[in-house]
């Protein structure tokens, strides 16, 4: 993980991705494919390049592992993206089209209000921001065909969202506030998941 982000202070190696990086200033538009951005940090200072967004995205097949994206990210459509062991802090993700994206053993803060996830794994992966209020999550966030598998939800709010045919195999939920959140099909979660929250009323065992 340390040599994928110190190459990132490389001027050599930042040179070959001049034109990606570009791409990245909030004025340009970001439309990346087959591309190694592992280990990028992302935020409004960035040293990389000013004032970086990735609102408005257009991601394909990019390596997105172990980078750290504090940046908004609204309006995007990301497919199989590798966000493997990476930090979404604080970001606006609304209204963002997400499929088959690695999300494993990452850390996500985001605000997902109408966006779909659609066959992505979050296996590992913590939701949430720990100590504070219902900042983030989304509402009218869908999920489909999403593994949960060991992921933890703390503190974050999906009203009125919907989760169908994913998996929910030790999924842990912490003070979430999930009014009208709909779970259909594949592993829904156990009663014994929900910790410290209303349980949605169709979780019955």
């Amino acid at each position: 993980m340390k040599k994928l982000k110190d190459r990132w202070k490389v001027m050599e190696f930042t040179n070959t991705l001049q034109k990606e990086i570009e791409s990245l200033h909030h004025k340009n538009i970001t439309d990346l494919r087959d591309v190694d951005l592992a280990g990028v940090h992302l935020e409004n200072h960035s040293k990389l390049v000013d004032h970086p967004s990735l609102a408005h995205s257009k991601l394909y097949n990019v390596d997105l592992s172990y980078s750290i994206i504090e940046v908004p990210t609204f309006e995007s459509e990301w497919i199989l993206v590798n966000f493997t062991k990476s930090k979404i802090d604080r970001s606006l993700l609304d209204k963002s089209i997400i499929k088959q994206c690695n999300f494993r053993d990452s850390k996500l803060v985001f605000n997902a209000d109408d966006t779909v996830f659609e066959d992505c794994s979050f296996v590992s992966t913590k939701i949430g921001i720990g100590t504070y209020g219902h900042e983030y999550g989304g509402r009218r966030t869908k999920f489909y065909n999403c593994d949960f598998t060991d992921a933890v939800f703390k503190n974050v709010e999906f009203r009125a969202s919907k989760f169908i045919n994913c998996n929910f195999t030790n999924t842990t939920f912490i003070k979430c506030d999930f009014r009208g959140v709909k779970m259909e099909g594949a592993i829904l979660p156990k009663l014994s998941q929900f910790k410290d929250m209303d349980v949605p009323d169709y979780i019955t065992e």
